[in-house]
């Protein structure tokens, strides 16, 4: 009878584990009119920091995709046609200088249990309708509603980019873009509008983390912080709001650098922030890709050779990847100080982007013999020879 019993407990345990397991899954079919054997959808699915591309089988504009998640991700879908594409290959053989600027995909959050379903014509891709009853994804679909026309104008825009660039016409290259920013500047305040008229949604917290609005004061960010509901500041995404709070509180000038250890990509030696105590350092964040960081390191250049023998060190922190592309990036610029990758995992240390909220490049920080915070640029470091000539009176 026990034996009975225990099987049973089993066999009910195992059911409740199935169900658990199952409420992971989440399912997205989409029924879209005008599609044709021409025209695929190509979902890209982040997984553990890996790109997974699937292609969905499709008939009579139907589909359907069944994925995984713990929590609430964003997914992407992709409408691809081949004709488009060997148009677009033809147009672009030998050549060099597409844009992407304006070439929008479908993206959308799932997450456990989610059923979502995608409508329209394949035609208006990616401005279809998203229905789920998820609240970020109907935030999303209020806010693509209010700027419908300006997000199809901007991707027309698109074509009439790289028509200039093939063209090689630099002023109509230049009207473009002007057309595009005006058009993401009327976007832009659009959402700030339905932020400020939706502060019990989290969507509406999510949006001010993603949308380039956080480049702000401490005390700025304190103010919109306390304008959310109770609720919306405990949820998820105001949580990465209040530690961006904190940690931009401890980085205002005065506060103690905080300290971390990384490689030498040239040597293999540990570099321990501790260990430069009694001298000024300045901390380069650049990466390879970014052309303003690159712009700034002849400026830099400048600035090591007229310090480095007064108890100063440049120290640069790089957004690559790969220690190879550094080191080339380096040798092209010339440029002969220490170099770190931000990416170098250490055991009970965070990303150095999280511990100096580096959230843009390039960005220097100057610190004091005494290892505390002097100044934090962002972008232009024009006043950064002044602060060092009034440290070394020269």
């Amino acid at each position: 009878m026990r034996k009975l019993l225990l099987i049973g407990l089993l066999c009910l345990l195992g059911g409740e584990l199935q169900i658990m397991g199952q409420t992971d899954n989440y399912t997205v079919k989409g029924k879209l009119s005008g599609m044709s054997e021409d025209i695929k959808i190509v979902v890209l699915n982040s997984q553990n920091g890996n790109l997974q591309f699937d292609t969905l089988k499709v008939e009579n504009g139907q589909f359907v995709y069944v994925g995984k998640a713990t929590q609430r991700k964003e997914l992407t879908f992709m409408r691809l046609s081949k004709k488009e594409q060997e148009a677009t290959h033809a147009k672009w053989k030998g050549k060099r200088g597409m844009i992407l600027s304006g070439k929008f995909d479908l993206t959308f959050f799932v997450g456990p249990g989610a059923q979502i379903e995608i409508q329209g014509d394949q035609k208006d891709f990616p401005f279809v309708e998203v229905v789920s009853e998820d609240e970020f994804n109907q935030g999303m679909m209020e806010l693509q509603h209010l700027n419908l026309k300006e997000l199809k104008e901007i991707n027309v825009l698109h074509d009439a980019l790289n028509d200039a660039v093939l063209a090689d016409d630099s002023v109509a290259k230049m009207d473009v873009f002007k057309q595009q920013n005006a058009l993401r500047e009327c976007i832009s305040q659009r959402t700030m509008e339905w932020i400020a008229s939706h502060l019990d949604r989290e969507y509406a917290m999510w949006l001010y983390l993603n949308s380039g609005l956080t480049n702000k004061t401490v005390g700025e960010l304190k103010q919109q912080f306390d304008r959310f509901s109770s609720e919306v500041q405990q949820s998820e995404s105001g949580k990465k709001l209040a530690e961006i709070i904190r940690v931009r509180t401890a980085l205002t000038p005065g506060a103690q650098a905080p300290d971390f250890t990384l490689k030498n990509i040239y040597t293999g030696e540990d570099i321990h922030l501790a260990d430069y105590r009694g001298k000024y350092v300045l901390l380069d964040f650049w990466a390879s890709w970014c052309v303003p960081c690159r712009k700034s390191h002849p400026h830099l250049i400048q600035i090591n050779q007229k310090y480095k023998g007064e108890n100063f060190i440049l120290l640069g922190i790089a957004s690559d990847r790969k220690n190879e592309v550094i080191k080339k990036a380096a040798q092209e610029d010339k440029i002969d100080w220490p170099q770190m990758n931000i990416y170098e995992k250490r055991d009970q240390q965070k990303q150095l982007n999280e511990m100096y909220d580096i959230s843009a490049i390039p960005t220097k920080i100057l610190i004091d013999p005494e290892g505390k915070i002097v100044v934090k640029y962002v972008g232009d470091s024009a006043g950064l020879d002044q602060e060092l000539e009034k440290i070394f009176k020269k």
